[in-house]
């Protein structure tokens, strides 16, 4: 924000109420609001509808987001669908099927069963932290290179 000069703040002070940090940087905002208001009427109102259309054109649209959904059912691993088709009481036969074969009340049914799997599969693998170590595992003798792998 600008400073005002000493004299300019004098005359200001003495024919306006103090305004407080809050209420000069609102103003200052309206200001540049203003601003960009008045320079937007500058610009002829064809190449405004014009570059409206390129906005909007540059946001997906529904048939888009649709067949990024479907690529991502599709990439996803055979079992995983599986396991959201059974969550949520459709046959796992219906994993294999495309995307677009579920209707919105089978994708709903999906999408809360996932939800309620996803909360109780949190709890199951705070509840498998810990415990004891193997036989033969002790502090230290644990072959790191083997990973996960070599804990059987």
């Amino acid at each position: 924000m600008k400073t005002l000069s000493p004299e300019l703040a004098a005359v200001a002070a003495a024919a306006y109420p103090l305004l407080n940090p809050a209420e000069l940087a609102t103003k200052a905002m309206c200001d540049q609001i203003a601003a960009a208001t008045a320079h937007i009427k500058t610009v002829p109102r064809e190449l405004r509808m014009e570059r409206g259309a390129e906005a909007v054109a540059a946001v997906a649209s529904l048939a888009d987001m649709e067949a990024v959904r479907a690529k991502f059912w599709h990439d996803a691993p055979l079992p995983a669908r599986m396991v959201a088709c059974m969550a949520a009481g459709i046959k796992k036969e219906r994993a294999g099927d495309n995307l677009n074969t579920f209707n919105c009340l089978e994708r709903g049914r999906v999408h809360v069963a996932l939800q309620k799997l996803c909360i109780q599969l949190t709890q199951i693998q705070r509840c498998m932290t810990g415990g004891a170590m193997p036989a033969g595992r002790a502090a230290g003798a644990l072959d790191h290179g083997a990973g996960i792998a070599g804990l059987h």
